[in-house]
């Protein structure tokens, strides 16, 4: 349960400490006073939006912390537990605060968590009814939630069940449109596939071959430079026809001619041995050319295949987007997709069998799931009539309808089943039934909310429980039960009420006066747990009693105490 709370800086609270017990808490105060500020707080708390107007003026963040009793809250440790926060014993800490600068932070046991867990741990602690909760019940895909909530373990176990076998059968469903998708564009798939394959294959790629022949040519060029560059010179030593001749050869001619006139001067004779030992150099150097010539055997031919090969690589990497060593893998998948595509009918075949089985599944259990709920709506319909004759609405008829969908709608399988359920009433007795949102007024709304949170109030597990303004409306007679129900509901959880009823007032166990008060030169709101003699004068107050009629208010208001006193102890 809710241990203690305090508010710092929101709007015209700017310190506010709150001690809670077992039991019905009551706040009441006058229109304006600031009930609606200590409500909003709580939900700051619980991780509403943050609204930075809620921030006191002239300060720069605003907080709410609160302790929690979590003793009974199963679900509370475990979430802890998956987190590794630790309880300080059986109690633990919750606080929100909210700034100016836009950083907003949320703390568990002293730890900082995300506003999802805050909002997650939260919904274990506190339920909070206000305007917007009754306005839910208006809605009609809200009434299912609100007749399942009251199965028993059975009930909910065929809940659970449902819903495991809707996933299942979406499951199916997805794989199965996904081959039928497939399927229809298989052909056209197939053909592509076959194209490309006979394509790639042709290509016959070999992990690695496009880098081994960028090897071979990068080689191959250097080879056809150095044959090229022996060749020449090769020739220009050695050519001995046509117009131009080899150096060798014309060192032979000047050879010949310088013997033939050695005899005539020893100086011929010198410059004839001289060309004779140059002559027989440059021969030398022309074998060692022709044999450097033969052993760079640049092949022109190889180095056109080896370009054509490099051609191919390209052309295909730039068609298929792909590096060389990919397309090798491409070109194997297109072959395991294709033995799939082949396979398509079993495998269609297959899935549609296994849709048709979940689906069957589902509607097995979903058959079974209607006919608990329309047993479960009769004890439903009796309680809330009970309920709301109570509450001063005994000539009320409800009804749980299930309505079937439109003969040309196809029933599309729910994790909540098949059933469609919307509340219909008949305020008065002649009258015919109509559907709840069309039919009720402010008042016997509330009362409508308030006869489904007694009649659950021993099922709903969250401890504590939040009523603001759930006296719209109502007044007189009908005043005096809504309070004994709130008392009621008090026996389960422990609950905490906004009023301006003195009924509902005198019927708590414990009572604050939310008052308005200037200090220096600021308004602030204050929150005052009451002694008894206080509760009187308060009750008294709400009754309407002024000064001239003073004395009757507060014997009405001791009366009205006593009385709620006597029914706590009968009922105990």
């Amino acid at each position: 349960m809710l241990v203690s709370m305090t508010v710092r800086n929101i709007a015209l609270i700017e310190r506010l400490d709150m001690t809670f017990h077992n039991g019905l808490h009551v706040l009441t105060g006058e229109t304006g006073a600031g009930k609606s500020i200590v409500v909003d707080s709580i939900n700051l708390m619980l991780g509403e939006r943050a609204d930075r107007g809620l921030i006191r003026t002239g300060c720069d963040k605003a907080t709410v912390e609160a302790v929690f009793d979590i003793s009974d809250c199963v679900q509370v440790r475990e979430m802890l537990a998956a987190e590794s926060l630790e309880a300080d014993g059986d109690c633990i800490t919750v606080m929100r605060e909210i700034s100016q600068a836009d950083r907003n932070i949320c703390r568990v046991c002293g730890v900082i968590v995300p506003l999802n867990f805050l909002r997650q741990i939260s919904s274990y602690l506190v339920d909070i009814h206000g305007q917007h909760e009754h306005q839910s019940l208006l809605s009609e895909k809200n009434h299912l939630h609100f007749l399942d909530s009251f199965g028993e373990a059975e009930h909910q176990s065929l809940l659970a069940d449902v819903d495991a076998k809707c996933r299942l059968w979406r499951e199916s469903s997805s794989l199965f449109s996904a081959l039928r998708k497939e399927n229809a564009q298989r052909e056209e798939r197939m053909e592509l596939i076959t194209a490309r394959s006979r394509e790639l294959d042709a290509a016959r790629l070999e992990i690695g071959e496009e880098e081994k022949l960028q090897r071979q040519r990068a080689k191959l060029a250097d080879a056809e430079k150095l044959n090229d560059a022996i060749g020449k010179a090769y020739r220009n030593l050695t050519e001995t026809e046509g117009a131009r001749l080899g150096v060798t050869a014309l060192l032979r001619e000047a050879m010949d001619e310088m013997r033939r006139i050695s005899d005539y001067d020893p100086r011929y004779q010198a410059l004839a041995e001289r060309l004779s030992s140059t002559f027989y150099e440059a021969e030398e150097m022309g074998i060692e050319l022709r044999d450097a010539l033969e052993a760079e055997s640049f092949d022109p031919e190889k180095n056109e295949q080896i370009l054509a090969r490099l051609d191919t690589y390209r052309r295909l990497e730039k068609r298929y987007g792909m590096e060389a060593d990919e397309l090798v893998d491409y070109a194997e998948r297109l072959k395991d997709e294709m033995k799939g595509l082949k396979s398509m009918d079993e495998r269609l075949h297959a899935a549609e069998v296994e849709y048709k089985a979940k689906l069957s599944d589902y509607r097995a259990a979903a058959r079974l799931l209607t006919e608990a709920r329309q047993a479960l709506a009769k004890h439903f319909e009796a309680l809330m009539e009970n309920q709301l004759k109570d509450l001063g609405m005994g000539n009320t008829h409800f009804e749980c309808v299930f309505k079937e969908p439109p003969a040309d709608q196809k029933r599309v399988p729910s994790i909540r089943g098949d059933d469609h359920v919307e509340f219909f009433i008949a305020p008065n007795i002649g009258e015919p039934l109509k559907p709840l949102s069309r039919t009720v007024s402010g008042g016997e709304l509330s009362r409508m909310m308030l006869a489904l949170k007694a009649a659950a109030a021993d099922r709903n597990m969250i401890p504590t429980m939040i009523f603001d303004e759930i006296d719209t409306g109502i007044s007189g007679h009908i005043a005096s039960v809504v309070a004994e129900k709130m008392d009621d509901i008090a026996r389960y959880h422990q609950v905490v009420c906004v009023t301006h009823l003195a009924q509902i007032a005198a019927m708590a166990d414990w009572q604050y006066r939310v008052e308005k008060h200037v200090a220096g030169e600021r308004t602030i709101t204050t929150v005052e747990q009451l002694a008894p003699e206080q509760r009187v004068a308060e009750i008294a107050r709400l009754v309407g009693a002024d000064e001239l009629h003073q004395e009757s208010g507060l014997a009405h208001a001791r009366s009205m105490l006593a009385a709620a006193w006597e029914r706590k102890h009968a009922q105990a």
